[in-house]
């Protein structure tokens, strides 16, 4: 009797350790990322494509993660201010940074206190803008085939704007003369806004802007739509081609990203985290129909695949650049 006492006594001392080593084992396990707010920085104005696309999943994210996601602008040089601002923050994934394509144009125009090949974490490529060639209503030429052949045939006759020197859009821009054996003269404009409103006055002939800053004036018929400068036709203009389908595969452009990037050495489950729940929020409903709205394209992927995506674009734009000669205002 007295053993059996004792043996139970035994076995109830046992289950409360183990019970007690369980508890402590789960007390001192990580918690999962996140565990406190997290910070994104936009290197741009409130109220563009890139400030929109960051509140878009900053919301998605704070639902699906648990914790607030705070969206900060940061401007300055291009961008360049806000990107350092979140890239030497610690690798911990509490700083974001939410750029746009000229994050992969900037290495070429200025000096950068780190490479924005190699100091830097990809997270992924959220979205990609369509991009198109836009052209006064009343010029001689209706498709980028005939553009190119007037082109050739008037030298020195074609302008096109830009937001500024050293914008993504003039890069680009140079990018498709060069492929093409083109010239034209460049005016810079303080953003596309007014940019647009030379090409609708016929001040410039023909500019790179996405379609949804185009639009307005399509539909009322000032300016009309060359091609599109993506990979596939926009679902609002059917008949119009695709730069590749117009003859000048060499031209076509990827549009207008914007991505999210992490300090480097960002831990990977971090990165893992992020990069699946974005995924997930790109091919939400609701999200899609939100972006098609702005004529943006969800892409998603993987970080080596985005990784791999910035460094070519850095190399392409860099070209671009120094054969130019472009300056940043």
């Amino acid at each position: 009797m007295h053993e059996e006492t004792a043996l139970k006594i035994l076995t109830s001392a046992f289950i409360a350790a183990a019970a007690f080593a369980s508890c402590s084992a789960l007390a001192q396990a990580p918690r999962a990322y996140p565990t406190k707010p997290v910070r994104i920085i936009v290197p741009f104005a409130a109220g563009g494509p890139t400030d929109y696309i960051a509140r878009l999943v900053a919301e998605k994210l704070a639902t699906a993660l648990g914790q607030p996601f705070i969206v900060e602008n940061r401007l300055g040089a291009g961008g360049v201010v806000g990107a350092e601002a979140a890239l030497r923050s610690p690798p911990d994934g509490y700083t974001l940074l939410v750029a746009s394509a000229s994050y992969a144009v900037n290495p070429a125009l200025m000096k950068m206190s780190f490479d924005a090949a190699n100091d830097v974490q990809p997270v992924i490529n959220m979205v990609v803008g369509s991009t198109v060639f836009a052209a006064h209503a009343g010029t001689p030429f209706n498709t980028l085939g005939e553009m190119v052949a007037y082109a050739k045939a008037n030298p020195g006759k074609l302008n096109y704007a830009t937001q500024g020197a050293g914008s993504i859009t003039h890069v680009t821009t140079e990018a498709f003369l060069a492929a093409t054996g083109i010239t034209a003269t460049h005016i810079p404009y303080k953003g596309i806004g007014p940019a647009l409103t030379a090409l609708a006055s016929g001040e410039v002939q023909f500019v790179l802007p996405d379609y949804g800053a185009a639009r307005a004036l399509v539909t009322a018929g000032k300016v009309k739509i060359l091609a599109v400068a993506g990979n596939r036709r926009l679902a609002e203009l059917p008949n119009v081609p695709t730069a590749a389908e117009a003859g000048f595969p060499q031209t076509a452009s990827s549009g207008s990203w914007q991505g999210m990037f992490a300090p480097k050495n960002t831990p990977p489950e971090v990165v893992d985290t992020l990069n699946r729940e974005i995924n997930r929020i790109l091919r939400n409903k609701e999200v899609v129909e939100q972006l098609g709205a702005r004529y943006a394209e969800p892409v998603g992927g993987t970080p080596d695949a985005f990784g791999a995506q910035v460094k070519a674009d850095i190399a392409r734009f860099g070209t671009v650049v120094r054969t130019v000669g472009i300056k940043a205002e």
